[in-house]
């Protein structure tokens, strides 16, 4: 059943052309990045760090929280339309492994985009003529922001099913990105869950997460995204449950 689901989401995926947004998006993102580490060479040193700060800083903490808010209202706003929130409170598959299976592909989305930012990064590094290769310190700060993202991606799902409208939900996730900004600031980033996907980046350079760190980090993911999770899927079965 858990698989029946899966495919059913990836059929409707295949069928949408929303996927391209998360590789046009990176896409974008580093031609904006390259240009400015191109136009503050007097100011910041020739070098990989530079670069990819340049890269991440405004599509961890703008561009891809807006992104995952678009896909998640996309995944939530196919069940919203017509009378296909009916067909699904009434399928024969468990609510809880429809609400996994969306986690799953909309994790599987961002995992696309995080793909393309480091492929990307490379291609651009080689372009501006920078020597040698990235570090695999990027490859992890990549998986990291990708293990980060489960909580905003299992987050927005739940205002998604609750906000029916597909760009308010994109609204809200921006306006937690900036909010994690302020956060993050202060200390406060890693229990805020907009922000830690671009915590995890380190997108500011101020480096890796450390050992004790690392590990609030993962329970903080896992705690964020069993309970928005546990949430949706408790909202529908209420709602399947009302309309018998």
């Amino acid at each position: 059943m858990m698989m029946q689901a899966l495919c059913a989401e990836v059929d409707k995926l295949r069928r949408a052309p929303i996927w391209i947004a998360y590789v046009v998006l990176p896409f974008i993102a580093a031609a904006i990045g390259t240009f400015n580490y191109q136009q503050n060479l007097d100011l910041l040193m020739l070098g990989w760090e530079n670069l990819w700060t340049q890269h991440t800083l405004f599509e961890f903490y703008f561009f891809l929280p807006a992104l995952v808010g678009a896909g998640c209202s996309w995944l939530m706003g196919l069940e919203h339309a017509g009378s296909n929130w009916n067909q699904l409170l009434t399928s024969p598959v468990a609510l809880w492994r429809i609400v996994v299976a969306k986690l799953v592909v909309g994790t599987g989305m961002l995992g696309v985009a995080l793909a393309a930012t480091g492929a990307l990064f490379v291609v651009c590094g080689k372009m501006v003529g920078l020597v040698g290769f990235p570090s695999c310190d990027y490859v992890v700060y990549l998986l990291l922001s990708w293990v980060g993202g489960v909580a905003m991606v299992a987050v927005q799902l739940l205002v998604s099913l609750v906000v029916r409208s597909f760009a308010a939900p994109v609204g809200i996730a921006l306006a937690g990105s900036v909010a994690g900004l302020l956060l993050s600031s202060k200390g406060w980033g890693l229990w805020w869950p907009w922000a830690l996907m671009s915590l995890a980046s380190n997108a500011n350079g101020g480096g890796t997460l450390a050992p004790a760190e690392l590990v609030r980090f993962v329970g903080v993911v896992a705690l964020f995204s069993i309970a928005a999770s546990t949430i949706c899927a408790l909202m529908m079965s209420h709602a399947a449950a009302t309309s018998e």
